[in-house]
């Protein structure tokens, strides 16, 4: 039994050659482990996407340093800031966002970090896009402008029609979502939300885009999250093409940020003109994905796209009717002691 679980230690790198030059970072009574130790092991170990961990973290110390170099005179902080005060809105706002992610465990540094990556990202794909008159005028067509409403999520359609009987009989909105309301991300905001096309399921933006002002949808409406009533706060006035066209142009670069193809297409021009030299043969791996995309025809199988770019931040999701959150980068689980048992046994 023991000869077995030396032999799985040993397969799974667990047991680590000891340099004693190297700085220590880490001692139990057991032994030393040094930063020699840990970097080995770094480059050796898999993760799920076919990199070992070492490429991953290289891969994202160069990608922030070469978008950095290549657009960091055009994102400043006050850019950052204003992204960030934009991303806390749906949780009540700047304070109770920072709340939140401390009890979460993220580092406020970290979550800036990732918004000023998205930043680049976005200014590497205008570089690397040319946007039409006709893209604009298409997206002008469904523009519902500076529209607010706020709706109250239930998980049953009898409840849903209950609170829809309250309100027609004069029962405060927000009360009710303060009650009700499992879309945790909004109450704080009495279930307020700006609607953007787009940004929300099919059914909600239907039903929300029939509304007059201050009408309230009068039978549930059901999305995959649940049972919604929704409520018309405010209808914007949509103005002229050229008056709306900047907000235009922001809606579409959004689109461009979401398109992962296109992603890929704007980092890998942006990385193959960065002269990227990788002396560590054990690492060369790390950009490969993007110097082998000259036009990108498809999407290599198992490419990540570096962590913080694909939505904005790498923030949990919060808001249970899961339309307004923006995804992170899932982290690639650790290898656990079950898993080198399993797989040496599968070995033998």
């Amino acid at each position: 039994m023991k000869k077995w679980l030396v032999g799985a230690m040993a397969s799974s790198g667990l047991l680590l050659a000891s340099c004693s030059s190297s700085p220590e970072v880490a001692s139990t009574e057991a032994g030393r482990i040094r930063e020699d130790d840990l970097y080995e092991r770094m480059k050796n170990e898999p993760t799920e996407s076919g990199m070992s961990y070492g490429e991953q973290m290289l891969q994202q110390i160069l990608f922030e340093d070469i978008l950095e170099n290549e657009f960091g005179d055009a994102v400043s902080d006050e850019d950052v800031d204003a992204e960030f005060e934009a991303e806390a809105e749906p949780y009540g706002g700047v304070e109770a966002f920072e709340e939140m992610l401390t009890a979460q465990g993220l580092s406020l540094d970290d979550v800036k970090q990732n918004i000023r990556t998205s930043l680049y990202v976005k200014e590497a794909i205008l570089a690397h896009t040319d946007m039409t008159d006709e893209e604009v005028e298409a997206a002008y067509d469904e523009y519902i402008a500076d529209t607010t409403v706020a709706h109250i999520l239930v998980e049953e359609e009898e409840l849903a029609q209950d609170i829809i009987d309250q309100l027609n009989d004069g029962a405060d909105f927000g009360e009710l979502v303060a009650e009700h309301s499992i879309d945790t991300g909004t109450v704080e905001a009495n279930g307020e939300l700006a609607l953007e096309p787009g940004r929300f399921v099919p059914e909600f933006e239907e039903a929300a885009a029939e509304l007059e002002q201050d009408e309230i949808t009068q039978e549930p409406v059901e999305s995959e999250f649940g049972y919604h009533i929704i409520k018309m706060v405010e209808m914007g006035e949509k103005g002229t093409l050229e008056e709306e066209r900047e907000n235009i142009e922001t809606m579409i670069t959004d689109g461009y940020m979401q398109d992962q193809q296109l992603v890929q297409e704007a980092i890998s021009n942006v990385v193959q003109g960065a002269n990227v030299q990788i002396t560590d043969e054990e690492l060369a791996g790390a950009m490969q994905q993007f110097m082998d995309m000259p036009g990108v025809e498809e999407t290599p199988e198992g490419m990540d796209v570096p962590e913080g770019t694909e939505e904005g931040m790498d923030i949990p999701e919060e808001s249970e009717e899961g339309m307004d959150i923006p995804e992170g980068t899932e982290e690639d689980p650790e290898t656990s002691e079950e898993d080198v048992e399993e797989e040496t046994s599968d070995e033998e």
